[in-house]
């Protein structure tokens, strides 16, 4: 106020109506005028310009109000300030119209502290005239607050902050600028260019994620089932062709298992063994993977050793204590003791089965060591004693699995323990007993248990039905198969144990249909068990054993007694049976039988030849090697045989006072094997006259002639009546032939030739189970000479 005579008015506010000279005038306290700086000659304010002064615009200096008498606050005294010395020759500053309202737009757009400095430097006379129409050329032109504020800092020696929010451009500056295409891009193209990109971009992940997670997905999923699908048509190339291509849209890990799987259960084990291979080459250590993969090697293909580094080395060399893994490797290596073989096919030696298992005890010791005694593991330390025949351990662990049934423990291993404690009390002893066996007791009570345990596991059944055999009913033990068998087709094959009990049990079913005289259901099962067999035989599962060779002679036994007498297909059976190890004399005797109904003679002697050195006095083997030999043309061997079963029979009748055949069954069957004998004899001794010229022959034919006619007599009267009987009611041969050759040897007859009684007994064993099971009016004997007999 000082400075300006106690008066403030603003620039560019409305001027006095004096002349225009003295509106620049300022009036001191004293009223005195102060100028500033400025004359009119130098505004050049001519008439054109302000031609009618009632008209002129109002001219303000926004925020003069402010400054107060002096400098204003912080501003340099006009001595203190630094003094500017006018460089050359000043421009003359003239203003037009449109320049003061530039100039005053130009300061009503700056900020306040940069107004004030303007102001300010306008109103003082210590201004270099030079700067001053630097100043006046920027405000008039719209310079920047940043120009402006460099500009006034350098008159005013001190730093005037421009806020940030101020720094515009001038007017002319800001249209050139919005005319540029750099402004254009920036503010008109590029808002529009983010927008769409990024809704290009937000299209763009979008797309991406629906790819990703839901086609791609999709698609691979569809490959995926298509090439599953070929595994159950069974085009397993094809199926393999069609992964690989779903492998490459996307690697979904499921249908590596499923892949495996469908392989496995198609027994197409190598392509299984591929994928669980390409699983853990894609997942490494997986352990789920690797637990199936040694399952597979295991249970399935037999390969101990490999199953036992796949758990190696994808679990337990980075898990030592692994539950699962350890678990698997105890199971393994027990399976390994029980069914591994030698490099050259053989059994492994007792030493290194043993290995094997101790293994597994400690895989099992470390579990408990490590989890405690939990029933799961008490269960395998189990197996690990049943499968070194420690039955004094065993039967602590069977009280306490049976002495309540909240004991967790799985129908496998009780049917396991069922089956080794049947063995134990029925094996033979040799050497001294053990003592513990007394105490094997609950037998019934655990294997119901079992199959109460797993109604579907077919060993229960199977293991009660040998139960039955021994304690129950033929009608227990024979609904305990049924339901075996059923189950043995329902379960699935793992293990050789599986296959070898599930073969036996068709076996013994087959037996009881053949004893309820149900002949064809009963072969339908054993061709059933010899199909399962002979494919477990080409997968090198099984080797051929008297077990399984059961199978075949049975087979044989249904064609040989029960069928229409298809001895060829008798001959085949019988020959597989002895291939696999089972020839009991009865049927070395059956197949000589079965080749002398054959008329093939030297076969039929060698395998009659052949029991006799086991049963060497059977009436039967030297009445069919007598007969055999007799057929042959080998006289002097038929009559060796004759006589020494003569020789039997005639001690045997000896030991009863009186042969009463009506009466007693055995009197009659030995009656009439002696008058059989006796004919059989004569022709002997008949064709050893003839052909050795002997006539002493003769006499001793006709003498058992005479004797085979009498008995043949007496045999098909009745006791009482002494009436001949009808074919139909005699029991003994329908033809009496040593009545009609001692009449040839009497009174020949060209072209007659005496004749042999040519039956022999079909079964060797006496008695025999099959005199019961053969059809009414079959005979033992062959072609219906003798009628079939309880025994």
């Amino acid at each position: 106020e000082e400075a300006l005579g106690g008066e403030s008015f603003e620039l560019g506010g409305e001027f006095p109506q004096e002349s225009p000279a003295d509106s620049f005038d300022t009036f001191n306290p004293d009223g005195s005028s102060a100028d500033f700086g400025i004359s009119e000659a130098d505004l050049n304010l001519d008439d054109t310009t302000f031609s009618e002064p009632g008209n002129m615009d109002e001219f303000s200096l926004s925020g003069i109000d402010d400054i107060f008498s002096g400098a204003a606050s912080g501003t340099p005294s006009p001595e203190t300030r630094p003094k500017l010395e006018a460089s050359g020759d000043v421009e003359e500053i003239q203003l037009s119209r449109e320049e003061l309202e530039k100039l005053e737009a130009t300061l009503a757009a700056y900020p306040l502290n940069l107004r004030i400095a303007c102001e300010e430097l306008i109103a003082e006379q210590a201004v270099a005239p030079d700067m001053m129409s630097a100043l006046i050329k920027k405000l008039t032109g719209g310079a920047s607050p940043k120009e402006t504020a460099t500009l006034a800092e350098k008159i005013l020696g001190r730093s005037i902050p421009i806020p940030r929010g101020f720094e515009k451009k001038s007017g002319a500056e800001l249209e050139a600028e919005q005319s540029s295409f750099a402004y254009i891009f920036v503010h008109n193209f590029l808002p529009i260019f983010r927008i769409v990109m990024f809704c290009g971009l937000l299209i763009l992940s979008l797309g991406y994620l629906v790819n990703q997670f839901v086609i791609t997905p999709i698609r691979a999923g569809n490959t995926y089932k298509r090439g599953y699908s070929r595994i159950e048509a069974g085009d397993y190339t094809q199926a393999n062709v069609v992964f690989e291509e779903a492998l490459r849209i996307r690697r979904i890990k499921k249908w590596f298992f499923r892949y495996a799987e469908g392989f496995r259960d198609a027994r197409q084990y190598i392509d299984a063994e591929n994928k669980y291979e390409q699983l853990l080459r894609n997942y490494p250590r997986d352990k789920q993977g690797a637990l199936d993969y040694a399952d597979l090697e295991t249970n399935y293909l037999m390969n101990y050793e490999k199953a036992d580094e796949i758990l190696r080395h994808n679990i337990l060399d980075y898990s030592l204590d692994d539950r699962e893994g350890l678990l698997a490797q105890g199971d393994n290596k027990l399976l390994w003791g029980d069914n591994g073989r030698s490099d050259d096919g053989s059994e492994l030696p007792r030493e290194v089965k043993n290995q094997y298992y101790e293994d597994a005890r400690r895989a099992y010791a470390r579990l408990m060591e490590k989890y405690g005694s939990k029933d799961e593991f008490l269960e395998r330390m189990l197996k690990y004693f049943i499968r070194t025949d420690q039955l004094g351990q065993v039967l602590p662990l069977q009280v306490h699995f049976m002495s309540s049934r909240k004991s967790k423990i799985s129908a496998p291993a009780l049917t396991e323990l069922g089956a080794y404690l049947l063995d134990k009390r029925f094996e033979e002893t040799r050497g001294v007993p053990d003592e513990n066996i007394s105490r094997i007791e609950g037998l019934r009570a655990l294997l119901l248990r079992a199959v109460d345990a797993g109604p579907g596991y077919p060993e229960a059944h199977y293991q009660l039905s040998r139960y039955y055999s021994h304690y129950g009913s033929a009608s227990e033990e024979r609904q305990a198969l049924e339901n075996a068998v059923r189950a043995f087709d329902r379960a699935g094959e793992n293990s050789i144990h599986r296959i070898s009990d599930r073969i036996e049990a068709q076996r013994r079913y087959a037996w009881l249909l053949t004893l309820g005289g149900e002949s064809f259901p009963a072969e339908e099962q054993l061709v059933k068990g010899i199909t399962i067999f002979e494919d477990a035989l080409r997968r090198n599962l099984l080797t051929r054993s008297p077990r399984y060779g059961r199978l075949y002679a049975d087979l044989g036994d249904l064609e040989y007694f029960r069928k229409d007498g298809n001895m060829a297909a008798a001959l085949r059976y019988y020959g597989d049976a002895e291939r696999s190890g089972w020839a009991p004399p009865e049927i070395l005797y059956r197949t000589g039988a079965a080749h002398y109904q054959r008329q093939e003679w030297e076969a039929a002697l060698e395998k009659f030849f052949e029991v006799s050195s086991s049963m060497p006095l059977n009436r039967r083997i030297l009445y069919a090697l007598g007969n055999a030999s007799h057929q042959r043309g080998d006289y002097y061997a038929a009559e060796g045989y004759y006589t020494m079963l003569l020789d039997l029979l005639d001690a045997e009748r000896a030991r009863f006072p009186l042969l009463q055949p009506q009466e007693r069954p055995e009197h009659m069957e030995l009656a009439e094997r002696i008058m059989v004998l006796r004919n059989n004899l004569g022709v002997t001794m008949d064709a050893l006259a003839d052909r050795t010229g002997n006539p002493a022959y003769r006499p001793r034919a006709l003498a058992f002639y005479s004797e085979s006619a009498r008995a043949w007599d007496t045999l098909t009267r009745d006791s009482e009546t002494m009436v001949r009987m009808s074919p139909e009611n005699s029991s003994g041969p329908g033809l009496n032939l040593g009545f009609l050759n001692s009449g040839y040897s009497l009174h020949p007859v060209p072209g007659f030739t005496p004749q042999i009684y040519t039956h022999i007994d079909k079964d060797v064993l006496e008695p025999s189970i099959w005199e019961q099971l053969a059809p009414p009016g079959y005979g033992l004997s062959g072609a219906i000479p003798f009628q079939v007999r309880e025994r």
